[in-house]
């Protein structure tokens, strides 16, 4: 493969190095703006290049020696030759960057994560045919082993210890683990075979595949083979600003609700909650865990996002999509509502700002009143990002 020299000119969202070699825009991760690199083209366009780093030739003057042992090879972090303070800044001014291309613009704050490591309680491992457990290699297919990863949880550490000296208890035929831990050390994990759908899913002999956690809130189950939060303190401090957001309201609808990470502190502040959720077995969960904290002024809802019809009376509504951001139908569902306000929980800022642009046109009428992000990841160029939207009429 070709080598070639690079000087990083710019960050480029979602915080890739940016610069130039014969007219061609260049993108590189582990990249820091003033490095003088030397870059494996991995492919080439037409217009651009997408390389990786082969040596750092002169480092930037903010370019620092990353502290886990593994960050050369594992693909889960991409911000550790930065100080903590200048990942912040710059997954600030990426976000700055991305909200403008839709025309949006004025005050931003970024809340940082009161751990930057050993935040981790949610993690997908990944297996090999020998049965070889860990993360994979940026930009390949081949498993490391991290013994010593820095951003797991303890529970998450114990677990993966557990299987790589255990390789038994992995079915054959296992590409993924999803894995789970609570804030007591306590963990959950359940394989996948190929694609994540409910049919590959397997059990893991003697790993449960559920746990319970408490954000403050009230006691719930969550499923390894589900979708949990990642950062236990950043979550309860998302939860303190939607409730804050939420609280005293009659009537709130909220799409996506999972298992009732956000639903079970939403309904002790608010009249009644509808919950929506595709996920028939998150849904049932979500049913369990009100149960279980006496919230009676709560339901749960199966089905599709697209087919929600909402009735005449409703003050709100949050959503916390996929990655993926909202379906063109829900957007018109939203636009056809009657709330008066949307709280917008996102994961990936790029989908956030276009729905939103959609969401701030004149027809629907909702004009944005704040946004803030969450360090939800830190080592990492994701955020959490909540933008609250108010109806004038």
């Amino acid at each position: 493969m070709q080598l070639i020299p690079l000087t990083i000119e710019k960050y480029a969202p979602p915080g890739n190095g940016l610069g130039f070699y014969r007219n061609k825009a260049v993108f590189v991760s582990r990249g820091v703006v003033g490095d003088e690199l030397l870059v494996r083209v991995e492919k080439e366009k037409k217009r651009y290049i997408i390389g990786s780093l082969e040596k750092v030739i002169k480092p930037a003057p903010k370019r620092c020696q990353p502290l886990c042992r593994h960050y050369e090879e594992c693909g889960g972090c991409d911000l550790l030759q930065l100080s903590v303070a200048d990942q912040l800044n710059l997954k600030k001014e990426m976000l700055i960057e991305i909200l403008a291309g839709v025309g949006i613009s004025g005050p931003l704050d970024i809340i940082a994560s009161p751990e930057v490591y050993a935040y981790r309680h949610r993690a997908v491992f990944h297996c090999d045919r020998e049965k070889n457990i860990g993360f994979l290699q940026r930009r390949s297919h081949r498993v490391v082993v991290v013994p010593d990863c820095m951003v797991l949880a303890p529970g998450l550490k114990k677990l993966l210890r557990k299987l790589v000296e255990n390789p038994g208890l992995l079915p054959d035929g296992l590409t993924t683990c999803y894995a789970l831990a609570n804030r007591a050390g306590d963990f959950a994990a359940t394989g996948c075979r190929g694609r994540f759908r409910s049919g590959n899913l397997k059990s893991i002999k003697t790993i449960p595949e559920t746990i319970r956690e408490d954000y403050g809130f009230g006691g719930f189950e969550l499923a390894a083979g589900g979708f949990a939060q990642v950062n236990p303190q950043i979550v309860g401090l998302i939860i303190r600003d939607l409730v804050n957001h939420c609280v005293d309201l009659s009537t709130v609808a909220e799409i996506y609700g999972g298992s009732g990470t956000f639903s079970l502190p939403l309904a002790q502040v608010v009249k009644n909650l509808t919950v929506y959720e595709s996920d028939a077995a998150a849904a049932a969960r979500g049913r369990s865990n009100a149960k279980r904290n006496n919230l009676t002024n709560i339901s749960f809802i199966s089905g599709r996002a697209e087919k929600i019809v909402f009735t005449d009376l409703l003050d709100a509504l949050v959503v916390d999509p996929p990655r993926v951001g909202l379906h063109a139908a829900v957007v018109d569902n939203i636009l056809r509502s009657p709330a008066r306000k949307l709280v917008y929980i996102s994961c990936n800022s790029a989908t956030l700002a276009r729905d939103l642009a959609r969401l701030k046109t004149p027809v629907g009428n909702f004009t944005l009143t704040s946004i803030k992000a969450y360090d939800m990841y830190p080592g990492t160029t994701h955020l959490e990002v909540m933008a609250v939207l108010q109806r004038s009429r």
